[in-house]
């Protein structure tokens, strides 16, 4: 799967169904998201706030799809 340099939305033509189209992005936890989760959670945070990453877009990672059959394009990572 290729990596992307932007989490914006992009056009792109899908290779499975051939549309031309502007990506449906939606947020994934991923390395970025876990680290902190981890590091809060070892800290001693037990009681919820270990889970505070998850709520955090600029923490997450983007998955780029296809908005008519769903196939995925594109990830950006943000580690």
């Amino acid at each position: 799967m290729p990596r992307l340099l932007s989490p914006g939305f992009i056009q792109a033509v899908c290779p499975r169904c051939g549309n031309h189209a502007v990506t449906v992005t939606t947020l994934v936890p991923g390395i970025l998201t876990w680290l902190p989760c981890t590091g809060i959670f070892m800290a001693g945070c037990f009681m919820g706030c270990c889970f505070i990453p998850f709520c955090v877009d600029s923490l997450m990672d983007v998955r780029h799809t296809c908005p008519v059959c769903q196939q995925e394009l594109f990830c950006y990572k943000r580690l």
